[in-house]
């Protein structure tokens, strides 16, 4: 494999692609694609889970399926890359916030810990990452620390259903928890159905100090 060094946001992106910039987020992210998630690929084929109706597979995702599909496939080609770690630094900039997977989730152990040494290079920078890949956490976890700006929220199964934190990651700060509902909120309510589908100063889900983020079902 050819190591390049990084210099610039261009040759980053030429490597590990670009990030993405959602209409909700108030911030950049960075976009995988769904059939290659571990457990969502599964829980997608059963009725009532989350991933069933995954909005990732819907609006402009599916829309402009023939020009992101592509970009995730590089985006997910280029991880293991000995540079993918500085590109994504480089990529990240001087941003205050970051989201993990608007799209997609963890691929390994390997990857996770990838994404924990860009925190530790970027500690200025807050990281949210939610994920289905709690076997991968709990693993990595073991014998690694998670860096205080990565919040790792624990992503709900179901709808209306409350998510339960295993117990190798009970007690862990910055291991939250993100639920789904049709009603009642099992948690803080996330309030972007009220602002047109965007977060706008809402940085929420990047805080520790709220530990249960509930998302309306879209």
């Amino acid at each position: 494999m050819q190591i390049i060094n990084i210099y610039t946001k261009k040759q980053a992106s030429l490597l590990a692609g670009n990030t993405t910039k959602t209409s909700k987020m108030p911030c950049k992210s960075y976009s995988l694609p769904t059939e290659n998630c571990i457990t969502g690929s599964k829980m997608a084929k059963i009725i009532g889970s989350v991933c069933h109706t995954c909005y990732a597979n819907k609006g402009n995702y599916h829309r402009f399926k023939s020009n992101i599909l592509p970009t995730q496939k590089k985006r997910l080609h280029s991880i293991n890359h000995p540079k993918w770690v500085d590109s994504m630094i480089a990529l990240i900039g001087k941003d205050s916030l970051f989201r993990w997977h608007d799209s997609g989730d963890i691929q390994s152990i390997n990857h996770l810990a990838k994404i924990c040494e860009i925190a530790i290079k970027m500690p200025k920078t807050k990281f949210w990452i939610p994920t289905r890949e709690y076997k991968i956490i709990s693993d990595y976890a073991k014998s690694n620390i998670i860096p205080s700006n990565l919040i790792v929220r624990l992503s709900a199964m179901f709808i209306d259903k409350a998510v339960k934190i295993p117990k190798s990651l009970q007690g862990l700060k910055n291991i939250t928890v993100s639920n789904v509902h049709t009603i009642k909120p099992i948690g803080f309510e996330c309030e972007a159905y009220k602002q047109d589908g965007k977060c706008l100063k809402c940085t929420k889900c990047w805080d520790v100090n709220y530990p249960t983020i509930s998302y309306k079902n879209h």
